[in-house]
């Protein structure tokens, strides 16, 4: 096959990395692949070995005459199939039909379908509604300023609600979590199209035995011969939860330490929080390690928190903490619930709050002693749902089901689909 995936932009983040490993997957299986992107200079830090990017354009995706230059080069590719996984620029949108191949999308995050991109109209919100006119009345038309202003920017409406239009007409949509599923069908997306594809853990193969784990867990039950050693990563921004877990941390009665890696706006009030509640000498916060290190810090903690506080449609961070047999206990939130079964593979608490977590955060110190054995079975479901070969399975299946559909006029997406 001849696949063509398509990110508006190479920058920072996960998703780039994603689709960068998604392209060297393909072409190692011996399908011509080639990564579209919005042009602009590609980070140095982004590996891009073995892959074969095309910028579509130097002038942005932001004019018609830009879509128009877009869609001639990705028409000289010849692509078998388009695989989206971000791209908001409506000009564009409207062409691409014209390629005459199916398209696809994957939906990391909720840009396409809220005009504020996390469904959070103001702290602690997880809003339930559905991208419409309603969202006038809640005041998301009034967002934050654009870039070098300070005046706050009123949100395109009419523009997102085309952009969604625009992808329900696509030939299928991809979602990594049964949470985002019900986002899509929610935003009138056809049930039948949209398929769940668990993501993989960039750690695998230790998942699966084939690469040692590294160092073993510290001997002894953690909070009783030695503190309960706990892990947490990922960025800090309010949606995380860091300053939750601290505040929540200085409730819990026992022996236990924090490592923190991660890095954000917030993490000077993550510290200062610390220092008032007179945890901080129990809280390490390390603000970046290389992969093989944190590698390292995810096989020795003995649970793994992740307090993210809004829908986080699927956080990769808990799937490759359970690869090294580290259970996670987290709040019952967006894409989480999918992997973190409580009593199974990790504890959910019974609410979003920092009360909640301090009594669940409690629950994993009283029953230390299980913590082994819930890790066991994280790794086993890691091996199970969340490798890359059975990721990639899923979706070249789905690829060749598309074209299919395509070269045999008649046939419905339903019937291979049911």
């Amino acid at each position: 096959m001849r696949i063509l995936l398509l990110v508006e932009t190479l920058t920072i983040g996960g998703l780039p990395n994603y689709v960068l490993e998604l392209a060297r997957a393909c072409a190692e299986r011996g399908h011509s692949v080639a990564l579209a992107h919005g042009g602009g200079v590609v980070p140095e830090f982004l590996d891009c070995r073995g892959v074969t990017l095309l910028p579509l354009t130097k002038a942005g995706l932001t004019q018609l005459g830009a879509a128009e230059e877009a869609l001639a080069a990705l028409q000289v590719w010849r692509p078998d199939l388009l695989h989206l996984h971000l791209c908001s620029d409506l000009p564009l949108l409207r062409l691409l039909p014209r390629l005459g191949v199916p398209l696809l999308r994957s939906f990391h995050d909720y840009t396409s379908m809220c005009l504020r991109r996390g469904r959070r109209r103001f702290p602690g919100d997880r809003c339930q509604k559905p991208l419409g006119w309603s969202c006038a009345l809640q005041g998301c038309l009034v967002g934050p300023s654009r870039s070098g202003g300070r005046l706050p920017a009123l949100q395109d409406l009419p523009g997102k609600l085309e952009e969604r239009a625009a992808y329900q007409a696509f030939s299928a949509s991809v979602v990594g979590s049964r949470h985002m599923s019900r986002v899509l069908l929610l935003n009138g997306f056809t049930e039948q199209r949209v398929r769940v594809v668990p993501y993989f853990s960039r750690f695998d193969q230790q998942a699966l035995g084939v690469l040692p784990m590294g160092d073993d867990k510290h001997d002894g039950v953690p909070g009783r011969d030695r503190p309960l050693h706990l892990l947490f990563t990922g960025q800090a921004v309010k949606g995380k939860g860091l300053e939750v877990l601290v505040r929540a941390l200085a409730g819990v009665q026992g022996d236990w330490r924090l490592v923190s890696v991660s890095s954000g706006p917030r993490l000077p009030a993550a510290r200062a929080l610390a220092q008032r509640l007179g945890i901080a000498e129990r809280i390490e916060f390390i603000e970046w390690l290389t992969q093989e290190r944190l590698a390292g810090y995810y096989r020795r903690a003995d649970l793994f928190v992740l307090p993210s506080v809004w829908d986080d449609p699927g956080p990769l961070v808990g799937i490759e903490a359970m690869a090294f047999e580290t259970p996670v206990l987290a709040f019952p939130v967006g894409g989480i619930p999918d992997y973190v079964l409580d009593g199974r593979t990790g504890f959910l608490t019974r609410s979003v709050s920092a009360a909640s977590l301090t009594e669940t955060l409690q629950r994993a110190m009283d029953e230390a002693s299980s913590l082994v054995e819930l890790g066991r079975e994280a790794r086993s479901l890691v091996a199970r749902n969340h490798t890359r070969s059975r990721h990639l399975d899923t979706l070249l299946d789905l690829y060749k089901n598309l074209i299919s559909v395509e070269l045999s006029p008649g046939l419905k997406m339903e019937e291979l689909f049911p």
